[in-house]
């Protein structure tokens, strides 16, 4: 199985986006999670709705994705809950609520 790193796919996403100019990102925002990148003018990092989903659902994310709709940015996650179900969330990355 493969495992999916959080951490690697945002760094890809830092380099994609940088360079389009759409979305930024800028410092980790503390030293103890030097993966976790937020969103210049506030919002959640990708780290961030991980971590929020797998507390909130008690499942683990095995995929992530960042989408954009218009100018708002969001997480698509997919999880897998311990009894073996797959579902998939979707997470503000400004907010922080989950749809």
């Amino acid at each position: 199985m493969i495992r999916f790193d959080h951490r690697l796919f945002a760094c890809l996403l830092l380099g994609v986006w940088g360079l389009s100019g759409t979305v930024h990102a800028v410092a980790p925002a503390s030293a103890t999670a030097p993966h976790a990148l937020r969103l210049a003018g506030g919002g959640i990092s990708l780290d961030q709705a991980v971590q929020m989903a797998q507390a909130r659902y008690g499942a683990r994310v095995v995929r992530a994705e960042t989408t954009r709709e218009g100018d708002r940015v969001y997480y698509r996650l997919r999880l897998l809950s311990p009894d073996g179900r797959v579902f998939s969330v979707r997470v503000d990355a400004q907010t922080g609520s989950f749809q």
